[in-house]
This record gives C-alpha cells, sequence and structure tokens, in this order.
C-alpha cells in the first residue's frame, strides 16, 4: 500500500522518513526541521504478473486454428487471474496444466476408460489429477461450449493444486463460473449461466430447489450422488448460487474467507461457517437467496 500511495511522489521526489515520540512513522517528500530522517528507496517496477504457456495438443486429426489456440491460452490465464487477483490465491507456484482435444466422444470415452479406474461418469470434460491433465473433445456443432469446457476444468484443476480439501459443492460452483469468465479492458467480468439460469428457474417454480442450509451441510460424496441421482440439477443450483455469491461484496467476502479457510486444511461443513463468515448468518443469506431468485439477479458480475 505505501508502493501505491507514495508512487506519484517517487516519480518527482525523493521520499522521506522518520519516527516521532510516540514511536509513529511519519513519510513525506521534504526534510523536516529538527527531525533526524533517512531516504526511503521506492522499488519502481513492472507487475510480476506472467502469462502461463499452456500446453495444447491434439488427437485424432483434430485442428486448431491460430486463433482458437489463442483463445484457450486467454481464457486459461483469465482463470489463473481470477484466483490469483480476486480470490488472493498463490498462483505463482502452480504448475501450468497440459490439455488434450480428443476428436469425438467415442475416442473421449476410451481415452477414460484406460485412465480412470470404475464407472466413467457422462461428461464433456475432465481433469486427471494424476497427470495434471484436462482431457475434452471438441463438440463441432458447438466449438465455442468446447472452450468453455476447458475453462470450467482449469478451475478444477487450480483447486486441487492449491486447496485439496475444498468441499464439492464449491468446487463445482467455482468451476462453473469459469465457463462464463471472459476479460473486458482492464476488467474481468463473469456473466449469468443460461443453463444454470433456466434450470434453477424450473426448479423454483415447482418448489424442487434445494435447500441451502442442507446441501451446505452435506459431505462431498453425498452431494455428488445427489446431484447425479437428481440428473445434475443441483449442480446447476450451485453454480447459481456461487454466482450469487460473487455478485455482492458480503457474499463475495463470504466466499474468499471460506476458500481460504478450507486452503488451510479446515474440512468444517460450510453449513457451520456462515454464521461466522457471513454477515447476518444463515438467515439473512436464505433471505436473500430468495431475493435473488425472485428478480435480483444481474447478468453480469465486474471485477
Amino acid at each position: 500500500m505505501f508502493a501505491l500511495i507514495c508512487l506519484p511522489l517517487w516519480v518527482h521526489a525523493e521520499i522521506y522518513r522518520y519516527t516521532d515520540e510516540n514511536g509513529v512513522v511519519h513519510f513525506g517528500d521534504r526534510k523536516v526541521q529538527g527531525r533526524q530522517q533517512e531516504e526511503v528507496k521506492v522499488r519502481g517496477g513492472d507487475s510480476d504478473w506472467q502469462r502461463y504457456q499452456i500446453d495444447i495438443v491434439t488427437d485424432g486429426g483434430v485442428i486448431l486454428t491460430d486463433a482458437e489456440r489463442e483463445r484457450i491460452e486467454a481464457d486459461v490465464n483469465h482463470v489463473y487471474r481470477f484466483f490469483d487477483d480476486i480470490l488472493y490465491f498463490d498462483l505463482f507456484r502452480t504448475v501450468p496444466v497440459n490439455i488434450l482435444i480428443l476428436p469425438d466422444h467415442a475416442s473421449y470415452q476410451r481415452y477414460l476408460s484406460r485412465h480412470i479406474n470404475g464407472t466413467v461418469p457422462p461428461s464433456y470434460g475432465v481433469f486427471l489429477g494424476a497427470t495434471h491433465q484436462i482431457v475434452v473433445y471438441i463438440r463441432e456443432e458447438e466449438r465455442d461450449a468446447t472452450f468453455r469446457t476447458i475453462s470450467h476444468e482449469t478451475g478444477h484443476a487450480v483447486l486441487a493444486s492449491l486447496a485439496n480439501y475444498m468441499p464439492a459443492w464449491l468446487n463445482e460452483g467455482l468451476a462453473e463460473q469459469m465457463e462464463m469468465l471472459a476479460r473486458e479492458g482492464d476488467h474481468l467480468v463473469i456473466r449469468a449461466h443460461p443453463g444454470n439460469t433456466k434450470v434453477v428457474n424450473y426448479l423454483r417454480e415447482r418448489h424442487l430447489l434445494s435447500n441451502v442450509e442442507d446441501f451446505l451441510a452435506m459431505q462431498s460424496v453425498d452431494w455428488r450422488n445427489h446431484y447425479i441421482d437428481r440428473g445434475y440439477s443441483l449442480q446447476a443450483q450451485t453454480g447459481e448460487f456461487v454466482y450469487f455469491l460473487l455478485s455482492t461484496p458480503t457474499g463475495r467476502s463470504f466466499l474468499t474467507r471460506l476458500i481460504h479457510q478450507y486452503k488451510r486444511g479446515d474440512r468444517t461443513l460450510a453449513a457451520y461457517l456462515v454464521d461466522e463468515h457471513y454477515v447476518g448468518g444463515m438467515r439473512v443469506m436464505q433471505d436473500n437467496w430468495a431475493l435473488w431468485l425472485q428478480g435480483r439477479r444481474t447478468d453480469v458480475i465486474t471485477f
């Protein structure tokens, strides 16, 4: 903060520091008579942020244009930057992911069957933690969705690298946001996920939405089994709920505190942390969520 505050002065003048009788440190751009001061050397320079070089491998005759490769690299770097700048993760020690793009669903299933023990769940993409690899297949009728899946799985890759004990609902909810992450000018933005919004509206109209406190209290294995059994509707609700949290300072603060508590290895279920980290506690959160569902949504969040 000191460097930022003093930057305009540093450009034009020296910076001096002294400590008064009460032990308070003072800074200024001129010498004060009668004070023993020392000159402060303010270090200037460019940001440390470095774009990651992403290893993109295609197989089975997949051809990507230069523009598509550039888009994938940009999208993945936006995900890294979101976790670094918005959620305050330290990504300078994260191993960049390797991305394998296969030509069709059949080759994708064959690849996963060789690398995953047990039943291969239906999916458009997957992050394989053992090899730090993202695997997707080209959906020719909607190539854009293929690239958004890569961003989704990059979210999982970041969390797997830095927060092993992240609960399933939060892991999936954050990954859902990465699908809709983009850069506009100097800002990162997340747009509302149309699929999640549609599913949540359908469930709300039929009074089928899961209670927030209930899914925040689920163990990860129970959450996964529940959303698979219910046709993945809980995944859509979770995605919309995390989007809701990111849309307000109160929700974003709660989300950041929660994530860093899990990053440090805490395994407390989120339902028991709401009263500690969300202003007003569980009741206020549920009321705010209800108002959001009734029409207080926003189409885009700008950071």
